[in-house]
Parts: structure tokens; sequence; C-alpha cells
């Protein structure tokens, strides 16, 4: 059988056989995500996902030499999306895979690790049982983690399970940095302390900057702007600070949340509009962001479509950028200045008019944009002026490959890498 890499880069291109074999699950909600990998030569053989979100439920299915499936589905439960995309991966002349025995190791993402978790580790009852402690503090994710892994289990009841945490990333930080100043019996008993989210897509786009620079001792900024935005100042591949904290609230302005605001607005809007907790949790994480300011959409390409009449569009767009901004400033004073500003996830990658507005004000970083290059590139590409003394870097990022390598670093060193640079964005 041959792989064809579907590299957005390398399309097309005939790679050999590859022996380990290593599936990549993001489980949801409301969804199931996949990616599967030939570990050796980093090749992605097939890829997709089933989304129940909306009705009807959705299949993509997306294989080597063969063509894109899209299709409805009567399912809702982790273990049928898990079974279905079994299925599929055996399914043709052509299948990415020949039976379930020619898989090394399934990767798990997992949002959060809390202070045990600090890289990769394989799944037992008791990493099962931590994981599903820690949903108290990733309610929305970790629980979505644990029904992945378990269906995963039913259908592959003999391959090692690896989780891969979001949080481990960030779990470099110093002291200073992740403490907040709060009573110490918050910090010391109850565990509140700044964790960091994205680490795995930060993760990524350090390692990616460095090959891109030729250089490993950089002073990198990474800004992650999706739906969900973080900034994180990485030195020499460490991650020394972030904007998320203890939960994914803190830091920049998203879609729906609101960032970083002053605790005392939320003890007065407790105290004296009489707004309960729920009401407050619903408020900061559904109904701020972009979509509260704008009165438009979460999504920023509609907000940005009505940019030249609606103020209320200008305005929103206006915070997005001046708290990215304030926020890439501060990351480069944790670092003592800047080599490289990466932009990277959906807004990140595709955003023209953002990268342009957040790079207005950065030449005292050093940091020059050449607005063409800004305008045309495609990731992987560097938007910089030859004169810029730092690097800015478009980088699509690839969580699903950072798995990849966790896993099979985790499950022995035999491995051989051959192809390094193979699996880029797709």
């Amino acid at each position: 059988m041959l792989a064809t890499n579907l590299d957005s880069n390398h399309r097309g291109r005939v790679m050999p056989e590859t022996k380990t074999k290593i599936l990549v699950c993001n489980a949801g909600s409301s969804s199931f995500k996949f990616s599967l990998f030939g570990a050796e030569e980093e090749v992605l053989l097939a890829e997709g996902g089933i989304d129940w979100i909306t009705k009807p439920t959705r299949l993509v299915f997306r294989g080597a030499g063969q063509p894109e499936i899209r299709e409805e589905l009567k399912l809702e439960k982790h273990a049928d999306a898990a079974a279905r995309i079994l299925d599929d991966l055996q399914a043709g002349a052509s299948a990415a895979l020949q039976s379930p025995e020619d898989l090394r190791a399934v990767g798990h993402r997992v949002v959060h690790g809390g202070e045990r978790y600090t890289s990769a580790v394989r799944i037992t009852p008791e990493v099962k049982q931590a994981i599903e402690e820690l949903a108290e503090l990733a309610p929305l994710h970790n629980p979505a983690a644990l029904d992945g892994i378990t269906a995963v289990e039913q259908v592959l009841p003999d391959v090692l399970q690896v989780a891969a945490f979001d949080t481990a990333f960030h779990s470099t930080l110093s002291e200073a940095a992740r403490t907040y100043p709060v009573p110490q019996k918050w910090t010391r008993e109850w565990g509140m302390r700044r964790y960091g989210f994205h680490g795995l897509s930060h993760s990524y786009c350090a390692s990616r900057a460095a090959e891109m620079i030729d250089r490993r001792d950089l002073r990198i900024v990474i800004a992650h702007l999706g739906n969900g935005a973080s900034v994180s100042a990485v030195r020499n591949g460490v991650c020394i600070d972030t904007s998320m904290g203890f939960t994914p609230l803190e830091g920049l302005m998203m879609g729906t949340r609101s960032g970083t605001v002053d605790p005392g607005m939320l003890v007065h809007l407790l105290r004296h509009k009489k707004l309960d907790v729920n009401a407050l949790d619903k408020a900061l994480n559904y109904e701020s962001g972009l979509l509260g300011v704008s009165g438009i959409s979460s999504d920023l390409r509609q907000v940005l479509a009505e940019l030249s009449h609606n103020p209320d569009a200008r305005l929103a767009v206006d915070v997005y950028v001046h708290r990215v901004r304030q926020t890439i400033g501060a990351m480069a004073a944790t670092l003592g200045g800047v080599d490289a500003l990466v932009f990277t996830a959906g807004v990140g990658e595709r955003a023209v008019e953002i990268r342009k507005r957040v790079c207005e004000s950065l030449n005292y970083l050093g940091l020059e944009l050449d607005r063409r290059a800004n305008e045309t590139c495609k990731p992987d590409a560097d938007i910089a002026t030859r004169a810029s003394t730092a690097r800015i870097l478009v980088i699509a990022t690839r969580e699903d490959l950072t798995i990849m390598r966790e896993t099979r670093r985790l499950i022995g060193s035999a491995i051989s890498l051959r192809g390094k640079k193979s699996a880029q964005s797709l």
C-alpha cells in the first residue's frame, strides 16, 4: 500500500508504506475529530470527524487517494462515532488501516492536566480518574475527553491509549508567573493558580518557528487567535508566560468570552445588580467578547464585514486589536525583547486585516510588517520586511501533529524520524 501525504505543500506526493500508525482523537461535547498518522515519516494518512452539534449529524472523512466523504448520520454518542471512524479507516481497496492491529497507539487531547500531568502519559484507570476529578476546572472539555477515551477503548481494547494535555506546555511557568496575589489558602489548599491553555498549539508553533528561522535560541511571542484566544512567551522552546490562567476565560477578548475584566466589577454585579453566579458565568463565557461588544456575531469575519458602516463593529475590532497588541507587548517585556511574533489559529492564520492592525504599532519591538506579504501569504510564511529585525510568522497550527509526536515519544524511541518536515498544515 502507498500512503499519500495530505499536506498542502506536498499534496500528491507518494510516500512509502509506514509501519507505525498512530491515531489522534479530539473529542468535544458534541463532536469527535480524528487524524491517522504514519509515525515514522509524520505522514497524515486520513483525517476528519463527526459533528452532532447541529442536526442532522455530519461526517467528514478525507483519506489518501480517496474522494472526500460527507455524509449525514443518525448517531449522537462518542462510542458510535469511534466505531464508525474505525470502519471508515478500514474501508476500500486503499484503506488507510488494514486492521486495528496496525495501530501502535491512540493519542487523545485532554484540555486540563492540573499540576499532576506535565507531559503526555499512558492512560490507566488512575489517569482516567484524575481527568474526571479535573473536570471541575474544565467542565466543558475534560468530560468530553473522557467520553472519547472510553469510546475508543471499547472499539480498540488492546491498543495503547495516551493522554496529551493542553496545560502541559505551560507547566514551565515560574512560581511568580503562575501565582495569583490572593490569600495563601486559595493557592495552597484550593489550587488557585495560572495553568494556561492552548498548549498543544503553542508547543507546535514554537517548534515550527524555530525550524523556519533555523534557530533554537529564540524569544518568541505566539498569538493563538481563534474563537478562543491566548498569547504565550517562549524562550528557547520553553514557555515562560501565557495570557490564559486558572480558566480559559482570562486574557484576551475572544469570540464569546470577555477575557480579563476587573474582578471588582463582578462583585458589583453580584451585589447590586442581583445577577446570580450562573447568570454571570453565562454572560462572561457565552455572551461577551466579539459577540457582546458588536451585537453581531462571535465570528470575526461577520464583524469585519460590517466594519465600514457599523460603529459597534468598529468598536469590537478596536477593542480586540487593542488587547492583542497590549498582550504582545507584555509578553515581549517578559522576554526582554522578541525575535519572532507568530500568528496562528483561525483568525491568526486568515484575518489579514487583524494582523495588519495588530502590527501597526509594534515597530518599537523591531517588528515591521510587509503589507503585500501579509495580504498574499499562505501559512507557513514570513510576512516581515527584509529590514525587520524580528520576524513575523503566520503558522498553521497542528495540534494533532503535536499529540502524535507526544504519543510517539511515549511509546518508545525505536521509531526513527526520517521525514522531519513532511507534515505541515493541511
